[in-house]
């Protein structure tokens, strides 16, 4: 019997702005991905990177979920749920 791997989820998920577009980040796959193509000065950068990267472990995932979350929102691009877009 084969496991499927779920990827760790972002919890809750992120709509993030890039450019003129919105993208929603679930999980840390998702949020590598974009933070590779999308580097921004602010925050920890190469730590969040590292972060994501290495995750394997729950409380790994977790601290490596909050980094980009505070990436993100440090270089504002976090678009809030409720708020206009």
């Amino acid at each position: 019997m084969e496991t499927t791997q779920i990827p760790p989820a972002l919890i809750p998920p992120l709509r993030l702005r890039v450019g003129n577009g919105l993208v929603d980040i679930a999980t840390l796959d998702e949020a590598l991905l974009f933070a590779e193509e999308n580097p921004h000065p602010k925050g920890d950068y190469e730590g969040m990177i590292r972060r994501l990267q290495g995750a394997h472990e729950t409380e790994d995932i977790i601290e490596a979920g909050n980094a980009f979350r505070w990436w993100a929102e440090s270089n504002a691009l976090v678009v809030e749920p409720g708020l206009p877009e």
